[in-house]
This record gives structure tokens, sequence and C-alpha cells, in this order.
């Protein structure tokens, strides 16, 4: 039986400066995950924004039916690879670490860029299957996840025994939290500044937003086109720049918002975007090919990112809530 058709919105202008958008890419299908339909990215005229997004896009009351076959819903290792595989890939992806000399990076990333802050109180904005909160939580932090999944958050309180709040961000309880985290969440909604103004409102005085995001003027973009991994339509709406991140960050109320980009997540990337011609739908397997082919992105994209530090495949954004003076 086909999958249940996805009804749509129409998304004609710039969420972010309000210009129009020229067609990026046509016919796009969800190679991932399976959702059904066929879709179209425009990107913003404005070289100096350079907001890439989904049009039409899947309507808000039916976007739950683009996650139907998720990660989150048991499918975590869903690219299925041979024990060699997974051997090989383990071996090349430590050797580009060390030669790269991205060790250091990879440990920061991994301790979400907290790594000079003192442990406090983290809630992770759509925690998914709560890998992150666990590596947090194992750091001294006191973690909370939030999900409008039953299904990931049922994983995350059984499986990794961390409290989840299931509902609306709106209904979580304001100024309680030292850090509040969105990794790989802000490409995913309809109004990414009133999803920020509201974790403004969950954060302490002098509280930090850390967000992570594909970044639209990745190398890996450039290289890949159509079959980048960062796209995943239906379930990205927006793909952002570093400058655009930020200029929304000011928009929802935080104060010196910084942002970059890292090339650390490079290789599964490479990994992750074979050919259009190459790529089946929903599950797949990882052959050597793809390992290969993300061994050696891994390492291009960290030359090309000596030179140019706005090419790595995600934004990092921080900013903070500044104590309002008295």
């Amino acid at each position: 039986m086909s999958a249940e058709r996805i009804g749509t919105e129409t998304n004609a202008t710039c969420y972010s400066c309000g210009k129009p958008g020229e067609v990026l890419y046509r016919g796009l299908t969800d190679r991932l995950f399976g959702a059904p339909g066929e879709w179209t990215l425009r990107k913003c005229t404005d070289a100096e924004c350079g907001l890439i997004w989904l049009d039409p896009r899947p309507a808000v009351d039916e976007i739950g039916k683009a996650y139907r076959n998720y990660y989150t819903h048991g499918h975590a290792n869903h690219a299925r690879q041979s024990r060699w595989t997974r051997i090989v890939r383990a071996i090349l992806h430590t050797l580009s670490i060390h030669l790269l000399g991205l060790r250091r990076e990879r440990r920061r990333y991994k301790r979400i860029y907290l790594d000079q802050t003192p442990p406090g109180r983290l809630l992770e904005v759509g925690c998914g299957n709560g890998k992150r909160l666990a590596r947090m939580r194992a750091l001294g932090w006191e973690v909370m996840g939030q999900e409008i999944d039953p299904v990931a958050a049922e994983h995350v309180r059984h499986v990794k025994g961390i409290p989840v709040h299931l509902g609306p961000l709106e209904t979580i309880e304001p100024g309680e939290y030292d850090v509040v985290l969105l990794s790989h969440v802000i490409e995913h909604v309809h109004d990414p500044v009133a999803m920020l103004m509201t974790c403004h409102r969950l954060l302490k005085h002098n509280g930090l937003l850390v967000v992570l995001t594909p970044n639209a003027a990745s190398y890996g973009h450039s290289q890949f086109g159509a079959a980048w991994r960062g796209l995943e339509p239906p379930r990205h709406l927006h793909l952002f720049t570093s400058q655009t991140l930020s200029q929304l960050a000011q928009k929802a109320g935080f104060s010196d918002p910084r942002c970059w980009t890292t090339p650390v997540g490079a290789y599964g990337i490479g990994q992750s975007s074979p050919p259009l011609t190459e790529a089946g739908i929903g599950q797949q397997s990882v052959t050597m090919r793809d390992v290969l082919r993300g061994f050696r992105f891994q390492v291009a994209a960290s030359l090309v990112f000596l030179l140019n530090k706005n090419s790595g495949e995600e934004c990092v954004l921080m900013a903070s809530k500044k104590t309002t003076p008295i």
C-alpha cells in the first residue's frame, strides 16, 4: 500500500528577509525514510541572505506524516552494514580525525561546545533518541528532554532513564534552564524565530542557547548538490547560513550571537550523500564505496576549511540571554 499523501502549503518568499526565491532543485524525494511526494527547494535571491527553503512544504497539521519511519521510531541503525564495513569505517574515521588535527574539535563538538561552561540545568528541544542528553548527564549536567513525538519520548524515558516533557515547547515553565540546546531541530520548524523566542523565555538570565544545524553554504552542498545529506526533504523546511542564523537569533532577543561552522561531521555527510543514481529509498545498506567516499570527503572538506572557515558542514550558534539592567 502506498504511503499517505502529505498535505502542503505554498511558501514562495524568504522567511528571513521577505525577498523572492528562485528554484534551486526540483523533484526531490525522501531517500532516507521514504516519506511520500516530490519536493522543490528555493534559494533567496538576496546574496546577503542565502536562506534555502521548501516550497511547497508540509502543512503544520500534516508534517507528522514525514516522520512515520524516522530514526527515533526504532530505526537508529536504518543503514545496514556488514561487520567488515563497520570495522573499516571505524578505522578510517579515527584515522581521519587524528591525521587532520580534529581531535580537539571533535571533543568540543561532542560536549556541545560547553566544555568551558560549568554544569547546570540543560534542556534539549527535540531530544530524539536521547543520545546527547545521556552524554551531557555523564558530564555532570542535570538534563531534561522535550519532544512532541510520543514514541521518541517513551524511548528516552525508558531506555535512557531521562525525564522528557511530552508536548509543545511553549508548555514548559519559563526561566528554569542554564542552557537550551537545539541540535538539528531548527531546520525542521515552520517558524524558527518563534521557537527561538520560546527558548529565550525558558532560559535563566545569562543563560545560553546552543544551536547546531546544517550549513547551506557548506563545501558538501557545493559538491553534492541535490544529493547533499543536509537537504533531507520534506523534513528540513529551512536551511541556514551562519549570517542568517545570527540574524534570526537577534530577532528573537538574544544578545551577541556567535556563529561559526565546523567540518567535524564531514565524514558522515560524505558517506550519506551518494549520487542520486545510486541511492535507494528508505532502509539502505552502507557499502565499502560509501565508507571510502566518507573518508575522502572528510579529508577534502577539512583542507577546504583551512582556507574557508564558512565551509563547514554544520553551523554552530551560541547566544546569551542577558540580564536586563535594573
